[in-house]
C-alpha cells in the first residue's frame, strides 16, 4: 500500500463534544491546511441535536479524511458509523485517522475484501481509551444505494464540485432508501448553492428542522417522517457480505451521474460513448487523450498486446479506442477515483463488440500488482503538490512492464521532461509527441 506518511502535509488538533482528536490532513486531498470552516459549521450546528447524537447508524457521505465520522464516532459512544467517499485514497487517510485516534474500523476496497489494517498500535494519544462502537470504512458513490443502509442519521459535507444535478438526487436518496423513518439528514453547502439546497429540501418530501446561513457556508438539518409500519428503526449489518461489491449493483448506482451518450471516433474508430458527471471529457476528446492514442498506436506497433494497464482511465476513452486498435484480452485501469473505474467499465460494457476482460485497480495498493504484468502501459500522472510522484510512478512501471513491453506517458512538457531526465536503464526513448500544451514520451523496456 501507498506510505500515507509521505502524503501527510499536516497534523491539526481538535476538540469536539468532550472528544480530544488529531487528524493528519494531505495535499492529496480537500482542506490540507486546517479543518474547513464548512465541517467546523456543520459539527457546531449538529452538536446538540439528540436525534443524530443518539443515532444508533450514521453514514458520513463524502466523507474525505474523515473529521465528520471520525468525531460523531469518538463522542456518540453507541454509534456504529459508516464513512464512504469516491475517493480511495480518502478512505485509506480516514483509516489512518481513525487509527491514531484509537477508534477500533474496518476498511474494505472496491472488490468487498477487507484491506489490511492501517497498523497494528495506534500511536499514543490522549483520547485512546477503549471505545464500543465501529467504524466501517468503504469507497461509495454520493446518492447510491447502499447496502449497510438504512441510517438514523446522513451527515455530509456536500462538495460543490460534484455539481447541483448530483447533489439534488443525493438529497431525494437520502429521503429515500439511505435514512430510517424518523431520521435526520444533515449537510452544509456553499452559499453559492443554498438557494438551490433550500429547492432540494423542498421537494425532497423530509421536514425542515433547522437552517443556519454563515459567512460562506449555510447548514441543513431535515427530518424524514415516521412511519406507523415502522417505528423502530433498521440496526446496522456489519458482516462484509452485506456491502456487495457486485458491479451490477455499482453499475446501476453510476446511472445518476450519466450525463450523455453519443457515438464519438477515437482515432479511425467509431464508438459509443457515455459521458458522466464529475469526469472530464464528457462531449468531447481531450488533445492529450488524441495524442495519447497516437503514441500508443506507435509504441506498440507489430506488438501482441493481452494486458494493456490505462492509470487514471477518465471516462475509459483510451480503453474504448484500445478494444477497436489494439484487441486486448485483458484492460487493467488504475486509480483512486471509483467513478472512474466504473465508468470506463459502463462504456466497454456497452460495446456491441466483444470487448475484454476489465480489472479495475486501486492505485493506492499498486505493490499488491504483479511484476513484469503488462505488456503496455499508458500513463496519465497524477499530480500531487509537495510529493515527489515521479520516482515512485517510475519504480512502479518498471516493475509492471514486461520485458519488450511499451510504455506512453502523457502530461505536460514540465511533467514529462521530469520523467525523462530520471529514466531507469531499463527503458529505452522511441520519441516523443507534443499538441496543445500535452507531450507524450514513448519507451520500451529492454531489460
Amino acid at each position: 500500500m501507498t506510505d500515507l506518511q509521505l502524503l501527510v502535509n499536516k497534523t491539526v488538533d481538535y476538540a469536539y463534544r468532550g472528544a480530544r482528536l488529531g487528524f493528519d490532513l494531505s495535499h492529496a486531498l480537500f482542506s490540507s491546511f486546517a479543518i474547513d470552516t464548512g465541517t467546523r459549521f456543520l459539527l457546531k450546528e449538529i452538536a446538540h441535536d439528540e436525534i443524530i447524537t443518539g443515532a444508533r447508524t450514521i453514514l458520513d457521505a463524502g466523507c474525505g479524511t474523515g473529521i465528520i465520522g471520525i468525531s460523531l464516532a469518538a463522542s456518540c459512544p453507541r454509534a456504529k458509523v459508516v464513512m464512504r467517499d469516491r475517493d480511495i485514497l480518502a478512505c485509506a487517510f480516514s483509516e489512518r485517522n481513525c487509527w491514531r485516534n484509537g477508534i477500533p474500523v474496518m476498511r474494505f476496497n472496491i472488490d468487498g475484501s477487507a484491506a489490511p489494517p492501517i497498523g497494528k498500535r495506534p500511536p499514543k494519544h490522549k483520547n485512546n481509551e477503549e471505545r464500543l462502537n465501529e467504524v466501517i470504512i468503504a469507497p461509495g458513490l454520493l446518492g447510491e444505494d447502499d447496502p449497510l443502509g438504512p441510517f438514523d442519521a446522513v451527515v455530509s459535507n456536500l462538495p460543490a464540485k460534484a455539481g447541483p444535478v448530483i447533489l439534488s438526487r443525493f438529497v431525494n436518496v437520502c429521503a429515500g432508501k439511505l435514512l430510517n423513518p424518523g431520521g435526520r439528514m444533515a449537510f452544509v453547502i456553499v452559499n453559492t448553492l443554498a438557494e438551490l439546497a433550500d429547492a432540494w429540501c423542498a421537494s425532497s418530501g423530509m421536514s425542515l428542522i433547522g437552517k443556519s446561513a454563515g459567512k460562506g457556508h449555510t447548514v441543513f438539518i431535515l427530518e424524514k417522517p415516521a412511519s406507523a409500519d415502522n417505528l423502530e428503526p433498521t440496526a446496522l449489518s456489519i458482516p462484509a457480505a452485506a456491502l456487495d461489491p457486485s458491479p451490477d449493483r455499482r453499475l446501476e448506482g453510476l446511472e445518476q451521474y450519466r450525463r450523455s451518450s453519443a457515438a464519438r471516433k477515437l482515432g479511425r474508430y467509431p464508438v459509443p460513448v457515455s459521458g458522466f458527471w464529475g469526469l472530464p471529457e464528457f462531449d468531447t476528446t481531450s488533445f492529450a487523450t488524441e495524442m495519447a492514442l497516437e503514441a500508443l498506436e506507435k509504441a506498440c506497433a507489430g506488438s501482441l498486446v493481452r494486458d494493456l494497464l490505462i492509470s487514471e482511465p477518465g471516462i475509459g476513452l483510451p480503453a474504448l479506442w484500445a478494444c477497436k486498435a489494439l484487441g486486448p484480452a485483458r484492460i487493467h485501469a488504475l486509480s483512486r477515483d471509483l467513478l472512474s473505474l466504473f465508468a470506463t467499465k459502463a462504456n466497454i460494457d456497452a460495446l456491441n463488440s466483444p470487448h475484454p476482460e476489465y480489472f479495475p485497480l486501486q492505485s493506492i495498493d499498486g505493490d499488491t500488482v504483479g511484476d513484469a504484468s503488462f505488456d503496455a502501459i499508458l500513463w496519465f500522472p497524477e499530480e500531487v503538490p509537495e510529493y515527489d510522484f515521479i520516482k515512485p510512478d517510475w519504480e512502479f512501471i518498471r516493475r509492471s512492464v514486461k520485458k519488450g513491453g511499451a510504455v506512453v506517458i502523457v502530461s505536460s512538457p514540465t511533467v514529462t521532461t521530469r520523467f525523462d531526465k530520471v529514466k531507469p536503464s531499463a527503458m529505452q526513448r522511441l520519441g516523443e509527441k507534443k499538441k496543445k500544451g500535452f507531450s507524450a514520451l514513448m519507451f520500451r523496456r529492454i531489460e
